[in-house]
């Protein structure tokens, strides 16, 4: 469910109009492709945002990184175009791709001016049906994720993020890191590339959100050029569902520096549980609301611990957390640490006050 939401929500961040007004429509190809459209001529502009159920938890065993590196070849040379050629094919006719892998999905996005979307559509086909993985580019976007994962291996933040993912994901493929290992990246083969793309994007697991000057009919037939000769069915792993922990823990991972980052996280609501939005009014009020949330305010402006405290829900597929965060000065940690877990307290055993509530409910 929460796959299916997503896109919605960008549906209607794109369209032009106010959001009482928005009519989502959906669209059917002749191939069995699905799409959702906001169909909208008050701008010459078409923007669409798909993707691909199953992401890096997908990656095997020991190929860490391989979604990653594969996505981001798909916009480095297609069909007949070398790198280069497509790239400024893309320059040339102003047409924005992308592509990236996360948990749960692979996405991708493509936005461009209404009058060179039939240009925009014959590049995104080519980049998703023939993408040319040339040994090249596969050496150089393996080098490139090299050098990310050894910034990102320095990076207190993401140390902090996967140890506690870590702790809580154990075993299951969401503990799998997005980069992967040195190892892995150094071990993928470009077969390895082109048959993680054959069978993992396909049109049963594909989700399409449109937006902008285009109709109906005119996507119908876009749909069916870009993914209709994609296979019919993916072969994707069958993964588990998140076991929660049973007993609390801290992990604390010592390192030279001022400042300490200080995570915290417990299960959440998966985007399809009837308490939902209970949960995102909550979340807003307790964290999640910036200057105006309790966390905020009682350890940022009451008595200065941090330059922000935060929380957020993350409704994944298989699992979902309840997430907090700050940074505060190493000799103030177990003073934040202790107001904020009074906070939360509180807020749970004596819930939100109804002004709270409906100025959430407003924003």
């Amino acid at each position: 469910m929460k796959f299916i939401v997503r896109a919605l929500f960008i549906v209607c961040l794109l369209a032009a109009m106010p959001a009482h007004a928005v009519e989502v429509k959906e669209v059917k190809s002749h191939s069995g492709v699905t799409a959702w459209l906001v169909e909208d001529h008050h701008l010459p502009l078409v923007a669409m945002q798909f993707a691909w159920r199953g992401g890096i938890e997908e990656d095997p065993n020991g190929k860490e990184g391989l979604a990653e590196l594969t996505m981001d070849l798909l916009t480095e040379g297609a069909d007949g175009m070398n790198a280069n050629a497509f790239q400024q094919q893309l320059a040339d006719n102003s047409v924005f791709m992308r592509f990236s892998a996360g948990r749960d999905q692979l996405e991708g996005s493509i936005k461009s001016l209404s009058k060179d979307k039939d240009i925009a559509f014959n590049l995104l086909r080519a980049a998703v049906t023939k993408p040319r993985f040339d040994r090249d580019e596969v050496e150089r976007l393996r080098g490139q994720q090299l050098a990310q994962l050894r910034v990102q291996l320095g990076n207190p933040q993401w140390q902090a993020r996967y140890a506690l993912f870590q702790k809580i994901f154990g075993d299951h493929p969401y503990s799998k890191r997005r980069l992967g290992t040195e190892q892995t990246i150094t071990g993928l083969t470009r077969a390895d590339i082109k048959n993680f793309a054959q069978t993992h994007m396909a049109r049963d697991n594909l989700i399409v959100a449109v937006a902008g000057d285009i109709s109906p009919k005119e996507l119908s037939a876009a749909l069916d050029h870009v993914f209709g000769i994609l296979p019919r069915n993916a072969k994707l792993a069958q993964i588990g569902e998140v076991v929660w922990p049973q007993n609390t823990a801290t992990i604390l991972l010592p390192r030279e520096g001022t400042q300490t980052e200080l995570l915290f996280a417990m299960p959440g609501p998966k985007r399809d549980d009837p308490d939902w939005y209970a949960a995102e009014i909550a979340d807003y009020i307790l964290g999640g609301g910036g200057f105006s949330s309790r966390l905020m305010q009682d350890v940022r402006d009451k008595k200065g611990l941090t330059y922000g405290i935060d929380t957020g829900l993350s409704p994944m597929e298989h699992g979902a957390v309840f997430m907090g965060e700050a940074a505060t000065d190493n000799p103030k940690t177990a003073q934040a640490w202790d107001i904020a877990m009074d906070t939360m307290h509180r807020f749970y055993q004596d819930g939100a006050t109804e002004k709270e509530i409906q100025s959430a409910k407003d924003y």
